[in-house]
């Protein structure tokens, strides 16, 4: 059946993706015929990986491995209904157990997906009367619940604390009594790395003692913080975030999400109404199980996260040896600074080519015209894969000349002005 007007409404997005695709710049939804962990296969090539959120490398660990098959063998491959009704599992109610206290909270609910966790939890704590100040480079699923909310949405600079105050003070003069604020930010941000300033962030609370603050950790929860308990403990003030949000689709090794807290009756009302919650069908027990299999090797092997900072303190370093821009270095996402969105596709490109596995960041996952490769190495990476990609990078900085001094020849300054210290 036709459907012009959709169809019209289409058609130049994906006349402009056959053009990208005829000039060989496409680099997204590639199939992986199978995965090594550090490695990936790709049409029969054998490349190294350095574009996955697999921090820890657990997604191949044999024991969490074996954990989701017993858990897949008790409970079968799929819950059979929302957790509301008939898909709630001992399994759920453990791992929430285990989460909040991992995190230093009370609670937590574990959600299908990280984007649900923020889609369901913000839309259904938020109102219409209520203000939101949320970091222009937060993720989409955090901005998705905003709008669900239909609240107020006062996006901040980003990482910008003092704008973030003038826009608090300048909107709560006009807020109604009964309204809330929240000031939503991410702990370790997906695309540029950057850490978010929290201690400064929780100051907030001293002259706003009403602030409500919703930390997403998803990047920050298992490499931050002693333990890996996350950017909230890194910084010391979990007691005053009152909302910490994570996901299990990185360092966690599985799918799905939680958000975590101490308030007794806002908990019991979340479990009821989030709407991403009770319309969905529960976690899988395997995902639920490969995640406390998770949270157990984090508590018995605290080499491997030292072994995650080593090997990404040796990449950064030589990153800068080769003259790359690489922004905030403080946390396990080093991204690479093009700038130009093609230029980024094409060292992409590039980098396939030579064995390397890592993917351009673009609008709107970054602002535009600060297009970055994003890459993170795991635990599970070797010395001599890391030497091997610096290699190729080495050759292909020259080629496209995305060094520092490079990108400052080519007036790049708003760019450069994003570098932060390093490791």
């Amino acid at each position: 059946m036709s459907h012009p007007v959709l169809t019209d409404r289409c058609r130049p997005f994906t006349q402009y993706l056959g053009l990208v695709k005829a000039l060989g710049l496409y680099p997204y939804f590639r199939p992986l015929s199978r995965s090594f962990g550090p490695e990936v296969e790709v049409n029969g090539r054998r490349l190294v990986m350095i574009g996955s959120n697999d921090y820890l490398g657990f997604s191949h660990d044999p024991r969490v491995q074996e954990a989701a098959a017993a858990a897949l063998r008790r409970w079968g491959t799929g819950p059979g209904g929302s957790r509301f009704l008939c898909g709630n599992l001992t399994l759920h109610e453990e791992l929430e157990a285990r989460l909040a206290a991992f995190v230093g909270k009370r609670h937590a609910l574990v959600h299908a997906t990280g984007f649900s966790t923020n889609l369901g939890a913000i839309s259904c704590l938020l109102t219409a009367k209520d203000l939101i100040f949320c970091d222009r480079e937060n993720h989409a699923s955090i901005f998705e619940g905003c709008l669900a909310s239909r609240g107020r949405l006062i996006p901040f600079q980003h990482n910008d604390v003092a704008d973030a105050a003038r826009k608090i003070a300048g909107a709560r003069e006009k807020k109604p009594a009964d309204s809330v604020m929240m000031l939503l930010t991410e702990g370790v941000f997906s695309m540029s790395g950057d850490l978010a300033p929290l201690s400064e962030l929780v100051r907030l609370k001293d002259d706003h003692p009403d602030l409500v603050l919703y930390l997403d950790d998803a990047h920050g929860l298992g490499v931050m913080g002693p333990g890996g308990r996350g950017t909230a403990m890194h910084f010391g003030v979990t007691g005053r975030v009152d909302f910490i949000m994570g996901t299990f689709s990185k360092a966690l090794a599985s799918v799905g999400g939680f958000i975590a807290g101490d308030d007794d009756d806002i908990f019991g009302y979340l479990k009821h109404h989030s709407k991403t919650l009770i319309f969905s069908a529960g976690l899988p027990a395997s995902c639920a199980a490969a995640v406390l299999a998770c949270l157990d090797l984090i508590a018995q092997e605290p080499e491997r996260l030292e072994r995650l900072w080593a090997l990404t303190r040796r990449a950064h370093a030589g990153y800068q040896e080769i003259g790359l821009l690489t922004g905030d270095g403080r946390t396990p996402v080093i991204p690479i600074v093009i700038g130009e969105e093609e230029k980024a596709a094409r060292v992409a490109a590039d980098l396939f080519e030579k064995g390397v596995f890592a993917l351009p960041a673009v609008f709107p996952a970054v602002p535009r015209g600060r297009a970055v490769i994003r890459t993170a190495f795991m635990s599970t990476h070797e010395e001599q894969q890391v030497d091997f990609v610096l290699e190729v990078l080495s050759g292909i900085a020259e080629r496209h000349r995305i060094r520092a001094t490079d990108l400052a020849e080519q007036g790049s300054g708003p760019i450069l002005a994003r570098q932060q210290a390093p490791l």
